[in-house]
């Protein structure tokens, strides 16, 4: 069924949606530093809540370096790591690969007339791995990154900052592409349609039945 909305612009998260899901990369750092990762995940939070925030905050939001956010992070551990924490990017997007089937198909949509924007929860540090594994896909308008800004989704103002980068024409409506569903839940607050990605065969079939401000049908094979 065709959702009858007119989607104007589409903003794609960026790891988990454009990359394989996040819990691969969680589960490398895991094996590589030999800590499970629900201490990991349980250090992280111990170090965001003291700054007021959960999980990744203080890197997404720019607050702490990595290697501040590792030192810190260590030292909220009970079992000693193997590598060293500081070098968290290195292992999380060791030989990790880029979706290039999803790409391809937001690079369809824009082809099509449609801006396609990223807007991500990003890390200053992490920022030449993605640099990496996007080069040469000349696909986005806009990019959103959370680091840079000091806002993080799921915040609604990086939603209402999004708007005045990229906004949709009057009547039409922005869709986000995300992986988490508490992102989806406060665009959808926001007032923006969203698609939570689940697979990439999932996310293309939805893509495929909404209704985009491009008059030209051949979008749809």
């Amino acid at each position: 069924m065709t959702d009858r909305r007119t989607v104007g612009v589409v903003w794609s998260d960026f790891g988990g949606v454009l990359t394989p899901p996040v819990a691969q990369a969680a589960e490398r750092v895991a094996v590589a530093s030999g800590v499970p990762w629900p201490e990991l995940a349980a250090a992280a939070e111990q170090v965001a809540g003291r700054l007021g925030l959960h999980g990744l905050g203080p890197l997404e939001l720019g607050l702490l370096s990595q290697r501040e956010w590792a030192d810190r992070l260590t030292a909220c551990l009970t079992t000693t790591p193997r590598i060293d924490l500081g070098r968290w990017d290195e292992h999380w997007y060791a030989d990790r690969p880029v979706n290039q089937v999803l790409l391809d198909e937001l690079r369809r949509i824009a082809d099509h007339g449609v801006p396609v924007g990223l807007l991500t929860n990003s890390v200053a540090e992490w920022e030449p791995h993605r640099a990496r594994m996007l080069a040469g896909q000349d696909i986005f308008a806009a990019t959103v990154k959370s680091h840079e800004i000091r806002l993080a989704k799921p915040d609604p103002a990086i939603f209402r900052y999004a708007d005045t980068v990229l906004p949709a024409p009057a009547g039409q409506h922005s869709l986000l592409i995300d992986d988490d569903p508490a992102n989806c839940s406060a665009a959808e607050h926001h007032g923006w349609l969203t698609i939570h990605h689940h697979s990439t065969p999932d996310t293309i079939a939805r893509l495929r039945r909404m209704r985009f401000t491009a008059a030209d049908t051949s979008y749809w094979p």
